[in-house]
């Protein structure tokens, strides 16, 4: 039973680094507005930085459960107007579900990592110590290899892998309208591809050194255990 528990540890490893990463850029206003600039977002859309920051807000408030729903009125051309289409409105529903999942997921890993922790802390055996590290270790290392996996595939372009990903998770476009207009939808105006590819590779280096900078410090640990039971 207790290997079962340790292996359920490791696994938990890479979720809650990839949960907890995703939630971060979710809530990252700063990384935003760098790609708003970046892909001079304000002359695409033909709103201001702070139409596009209050946006924005809204969508995050939406996405958090904060608010109803993601329509927002917004002034343009000296004229009040609805910013998104009953289509973009759907799949922006489909979008906030599954960042409800991933909060969930989050919420899930991160209370058994501190209960496996509680339970180490607690217990007088310090065997169990040895296997937090070397649990906290091999989840990081799985961490990476799973990173590798997905690096490999980038390479076949994230256009495709984007495409894919969205197929899997929200199914066909005529039930769940994922595939957008960038000539009439402001939301994939507001978003383009660029963005998420900038979004997916800023999340990589975040998990990656997050990742080495835990397996330095398990080993280390894993090293002194050693040292003092050798």
């Amino acid at each position: 039973m207790r290997t079962f528990f340790w292996w359920l540890f490791v696994l938990s490893i890479p979720l809650l680094l990839i949960s907890s990463t995703v939630a971060l850029e979710i809530n990252c206003l700063p990384f935003y507005e760098h790609a708003y600039q970046k892909y001079q977002i304000s002359q695409v859309t033909g709103f201001d930085r702070e139409q596009l920051m209050v946006i924005t807000r809204h969508l995050i408030q939406f996405f958090n459960g904060k608010v109803g729903s993601p329509q927002l009125m917004v002034e343009k051309d000296g004229k009040p107007i609805y910013l998104f289409h009953d289509y973009e409105i759907k799949h922006l529903n489909d979008v906030k579900v599954l960042f409800q999942r991933v909060y969930q997921i989050q919420l899930i890993t991160m209370f058994y990592f501190l209960c496996y922790l509680l339970f180490v802390v607690l217990g007088r055996d310090k065997n169990r110590r040895f296997y937090f590290w070397k649990g906290l270790r091999n989840g990081n290392i799985l961490t990476l290899g799973l990173l590798l996996i997905s690096g490999i595939a980038l390479l076949f372009g994230f256009h495709n892998l984007f495409t894919k990903f969205h197929y899997l998770v929200f199914g066909d476009p005529q039930n769940s309208p994922w595939m957008l207009n960038p000539k009439t939808d402001y939301l994939i105006m507001m978003y383009p591809l660029g963005f998420w590819q900038d979004a997916v590779l800023l999340g990589i280096a975040i998990i990656l050194i997050t990742a080495f900078i835990l397996i330095g410090v398990s080993s280390l640990f894993l090293r002194r255990y050693r040292k003092y039971t050798g």
